[in-house]
C-alpha cells in the first residue's frame, strides 16, 4: 500500500495539491482504511504528503526554496557517506568484511541495471534506480544514522530526479561509475568530492528546467 501510493507521487501520477481520499484509496487497494492512513502518514515523514486538520491529506508541494534547502542538506548527507564509504573499503591484502561485498556487489548489479536502462532510454526506470545506488553507497559507510537520514528525504529526491531525468540522466547516471571508482579506491577524499559534485550538477540542472520565475534567487 504505502509502496504503491509513494511510488505514484514519485512518478507524478498523482500530482502536488492531489487530495488523498482514505474512502476512496481503501476501496482502490481492497483494504480498510486503518493501512491507508498509516501509509499516508508514512509518506508524511518522507516529505511527501501533508495533511491538515478539517483539510484532510494532499500530496506536498515542492516549491524552488525547498528544493535548494534539499539539495544543500542532501550534498552534506551524501557526501558524508561517500567519504565513509571509502574509509571503510577494503585495503589490498586485507580480508573484505562479508556484508561490504555484498552490498558492493548490489552496487554492480545497479549500476549494470542503469547502463541498460539508460542505453535503452527507459529513463523512468533510473528513478528508482537512482534512489537504490545512493541508499547503497549510505550502506558501505556502515552508518545507520547517514542512512536514516537519506531515507527520511528519499521520497522528496526521487521527485526532483523524476523532474528533470529526461534533462539530466544521460551525465548524471555515468558519474556514479566515478563515485564508486574512488570509494573501491579508498580515496576518501576523491569519494566525498565526486559525490558532492554530483549532487550540485543535479541542483543546476533541476534549477535549469524550473521557468524562471520559479527558480530561487541565484538558481536557473
Amino acid at each position: 500500500m504505502r509502496s504503491a501510493l509513494r511510488q505514484r507521487i514519485v512518478m507524478g501520477d498523482l500530482t502536488a495539491g492531489t487530495h488523498l481520499n482514505e474512502i476512496a484509496l481503501s476501496r482502490e487497494f481492497g483494504v480498510s482504511r486503518v493501512p491507508v492512513r498509516e501509509a499516508i502518514r508514512a509518506l508524511e515523514s518522507e516529505g511527501l504528503v501533508e495533511s491538515k486538520l478539517h483539510f484532510g491529506s494532499r500530496v506536498s508541494e515542492l516549491p524552488a526554496e525547498d528544493a535548494a534547502d534539499l539539495f544543500e542538506i542532501r550534498e552534506e548527507i551524501e557526501r558524508a557517506t561517500a567519504r565513509k564509504a571509502a574509509r571503510h573499503a577494503p585495503r589490498e591484502g586485507e580480508v573484505a568484511d562479508e556484508e561490504w561485498l555484498a552490498t558492493r556487489a548490489e552496487i554492480t548489479a545497479i549500476l549494470a541495471e542503469g547502463d541498460a536502462a539508460l542505453a535503452e532510454k527507459r529513463l523512468d526506470q533510473l528513478v528508482g534506480l537512482n534512489m537504490r545506488f545512493h541508499q547503497a553507497v549510505a550502506s558501505l559507510a556502515g552508518s545507520t544514522v547517514l542512512s536514516v537520514l537519506l531515507v527520511t528525504i528519499g521520497g522528496s529526491i526521487e521527485r526532483l530526479y523524476k523532474a528533470d531525468a529526461p534533462q539530466r540522466s544521460k551525465t548524471s547516471w555515468p558519474e556514479h561509475h566515478t563515485i564508486i571508482d574512488a570509494i573501491d579506491a579508498g580515496d576518501v577524499d576523491a569519494a566525498g568530492n565526486a559525490m558532492a559534485g554530483h549532487v550540485r550538477r543535479s541542483k543546476r540542472s533541476y534549477f535549469r528546467g524550473l521557468p524562471k520565475d520559479e527558480a530561487g534567487p541565484g538558481e536557473g
